[in-house]
């Protein structure tokens, strides 16, 4: 079993400055504590106060964010963290929000455990190949985190049902005659973004329909990032008539960029978000969009979480389903207009 001298050692520090780090005190750089955890979860020492914090929980479930201030803005966010306190709260248990950056999150959220400030850990935002969940895993920490699966990761997850929500949508789209349907896509390191992707084609292939490469583009996660690949696929020789997005934000970016070119949202292009994020229903016009059970996703994540550390019965991974939810931006029925579309 590994002792804090064999850490020490790995991490190149001393002894006092791996107990710095792991509860909590004194003043480390973020190098220094980004090398400490990776060595507490390269020999997976287990520091005696991890023990008794098991014994006199703190009550608190953590959710590390980055810019924290930004997204406590986000109303997606609200939602789930309502979800995530009103579950904790029914078991007696409390949230805590932290912020920390893109390089210190894993390092705050395994020094709060350490410490016994909080008894687990909610995982957001989930890469491709996210060592977040691996290396708290492996340090001892109790963590749950929302995306599919990911490979050699243990620990509880409740995933998104993206798949079949790109499915529906491009489905209701097919019904209304559209042929050229392109994706605004997330990019491609973020874990939603292949099952996303895959629903879209897998829809267009079952009716027929063979997927041009050219029609989908990698985009970011802002407005502008929706701006910037709609006014890719408008200059294209032969436009897309409607075009889903992974996410509301990149729906927005889209319907500025059509209304920027002239093109009627709704009746000469259609659009798909995917959130259903309060501005959605009050957009011009009104998106059409897959309605995330962000709440769901919060209670499911927190029951999931407080059972792993109660040492309770590991309960099944869920997949919560999207819900479409039809508006304006797709009301026209481009097949009534329209002969043929082959």
């Amino acid at each position: 079993m590994a002792t804090i001298k064999d850490v020490a050692s790995r991490a190149g520090v001393s002894t006092a400055t791996v107990s710095y780090v792991l509860n909590g005190t004194g003043t480390v750089t973020a190098e220094t504590r980004r090398r400490v955890m990776e060595a507490v979860a390269e020999l997976e020492y287990q520091p005696n106060h991890a023990a008794r914090s098991m014994r006199t929980r703190s009550r608190t479930i953590g959710l590390v964010l980055q810019s924290l201030a930004d997204r406590l803005a986000d109303p997606a966010l609200a939602e789930l963290a309502a979800g995530l306190a009103q579950a904790a709260a029914a078991r007696g248990y409390y949230l805590l929000l932290a912020s920390a950056g893109a390089e210190e999150e894993l390092a705050l959220g395994t020094q709060l455990a350490r410490s016994g400030r909080i008894d687990g850990l909610v995982l957001l935002d989930m890469r491709a190949d996210d060592e977040r969940a691996r290396a708290l895993c492996a340090a001892g920490v109790p963590v749950v985190y929302a995306g599919p699966p990911l490979p050699d990761v243990a620990c509880p997850h409740v995933m998104l049902d993206v798949a079949g929500g790109a499915r529906a949508a491009v489905q209701h789209l097919l019904a209304l005659g559209h042929r050229r349907v392109a994706l605004i896509a997330l990019p491609s390191d973020m874990a939603d973004s292949e099952p996303f992707y895959q629903g879209y084609v897998a829809a267009l292939e079952a009716a027929g329909v063979e997927p041009d490469p050219a029609l989908t583009v990698e985009a970011g996660a802002t407005q502008d990032d929706g701006f910037a690949a709609m006014s890719e696929l408008l200059v294209m020789p032969v436009s897309p008539t409607a075009v889903l997005a992974a996410s509301d934000a990149l729906a927005f970016g889209a319907m500025h960029a059509l209304r920027d070119a002239g093109r009627d949202v709704g009746r000469e292009v259609a659009l798909v978000g995917c959130g259903d994020v309060p501005l959605a229903a009050h957009t011009h016009p009104p998106l059409t969009t897959l309605r995330v059970p962000r709440q769901a996703l919060g209670r499911e994540l927190a029951h999931r979480l407080i059972a792993q550390i109660e040492g309770a019965a590991a309960l099944p991974a869920a997949t919560l389903p999207l819900q479409l939810i039809v508006r304006r931006s797709t009301s026209h029925n481009l097949s009534a207009a329209m002969p043929a579309m082959e």
